[in-house]
């Protein structure tokens, strides 16, 4: 039996994520091209965006689930620059909108921007490999799926958006300098 496989009887149909180790439907199906995930759970996370999808981009909660899960799988290739690049932007993101409360509707444009205005602030070509953290951090996709259609949704994508973002804390300095940089060239 495969180590990410369980037994248990409340478990069956389950597996954990490569990627974050949720609890995730044990299934076939397509993953991220360079994020590290199951199917499972990438299934789950576009469950989530399908119910983030068409409302108002105002809250936490509509905007930090691409932020959070991107950054809770990062891959594993530090040689890849898709990936080095989609940690970089989705952490910036995250402190963007957790420590200095930039509006969901102002995040969209900055993510999509930010190579272009950060790397020559910062004077780097390209992003650099941030170690990832051992643990991912202690909310995950499947918590927050689970809370869809309840009013605990929100709170609890933010309370990923806070573990994720402490999962994260050896590279918190380097990030928040990006963060700077980023608010700076679109002032």
């Amino acid at each position: 039996m495969d180590a990410a496989r369980t037994s248990s009887p409340n478990m069956a149909g389950r597996a954990s994520c490569i990627g974050c180790a949720a609890h995730v439907p044990d299934v076939d199906g397509p993953t991220h091209p360079y994020m590290r995930s199951s199917p499972g759970c990438w299934r789950l996370y576009g469950e989530i965006s399908v119910h983030t999808n068409g409302k108002p981009n105002s809250t936490a909660a509509q905007s930090s689930p691409i932020d959070c899960y991107a950054a809770q799988h990062p891959g594993g290739a530090e040689h890849d620059r898709r990936q080095r690049q989609s940690v970089a932007v989705h952490l910036t993101a995250l402190c963007l909108s957790l420590e200095y409360a930039l509006p969901p509707s102002r995040l969209g444009t900055m993510r999509g921007r930010m190579s272009q205005t950060v790397l020559p602030r910062i004077g780097r070509s390209d992003w650099p490999h941030l170690i990832p953290p051992t643990s991912p951090g202690t909310v995950t996709v499947a918590d927050v799926h689970h809370s869809i259609g309840h009013g605990s949704y929100a709170a609890q994508v933010e309370r990923w958006a806070d573990a994720v973002w402490t999962a994260w804390s050896d590279h918190h300095d380097a990030v928040r300098r990006w963060a700077s940089a980023a608010l700076s060239r679109s002032a």
